[in-house]
């Protein structure tokens, strides 16, 4: 409904902000660390995300277009809402949840309040695929991805790690990851693979 707004900002909370544009306050919700950078009677240019649930109607905004298309992936994931994903973009940047996606660091991302390991997991698994991981890294080419594992056979071991995460016993994991020939496959296929055997 709202690609952007701009607007002078009139009123600073802990989780959202009122932006005032042509008479009207909006009030939107917004991650911790972009609030921090905003000052009263500024003005500002707010990327923004209307969303109508069945028990309320909430506009997300974002200074930058990164963050709010990675608070729109965030939400195709499931188990994962708004305020969840809200959260999350609240304790890390963009590309320090890149970086943990594509190096499926799993403690990284539950730092954020309410995000627990199986969440983590969930995240990563659904994710990655739509992650540049070449992009990403050539950002930060320093970035810790443990050695490089991502799409190594070394994936099967961070595919079992993922499967625990997940809430399967280690031996639920490995029995459903035997036999596959990973050659060639990506740690998401390796580890769908793993959960149709389990299903």
């Amino acid at each position: 409904m709202f690609s952007y707004i701009i607007g002078q900002v009139k009123d600073l909370k802990e989780d959202y902000i009122v932006l005032e544009n042509n008479n009207i306050g909006y009030k939107i919700y917004m991650p911790a660390k972009d609030i921090s950078t905003l000052i009263k009677n500024e003005m500002h240019t707010i990327y923004t995300e209307f969303i109508v649930r069945e028990d309320s109607v909430t506009l997300y905004g974002f200074i930058s277009i990164d963050d709010l298309e990675m608070f729109l992936s965030l939400n195709t994931v499931s188990g994962i809402g708004p305020k969840a994903a809200l959260a999350i973009l609240s304790s890390m940047s963009v590309h320090e949840l890149q970086v943990a996606i594509i190096s499926n660091d799993i403690n990284t991302i539950t730092k954020a309040p309410g995000v627990g390991k199986k969440t983590a997991s969930r995240l990563i698994l659904e994710l990655t695929d739509k992650i540049d991981a070449e992009k990403v890294l050539a950002m930060n080419p320093e970035a810790d991805t443990r050695e490089s594992t991502f799409g190594k056979n070394e994936d099967y071991d961070v595919a079992i790690e993922g499967l625990i995460g997940l809430g399967y016993s280690k031996q639920d994991a490995e029995q459903a990851l035997k036999g596959i020939d990973l050659e060639g496959m990506d740690l998401s296929t390796i580890v769908k693979t793993a959960l149709k055997r389990l299903s």
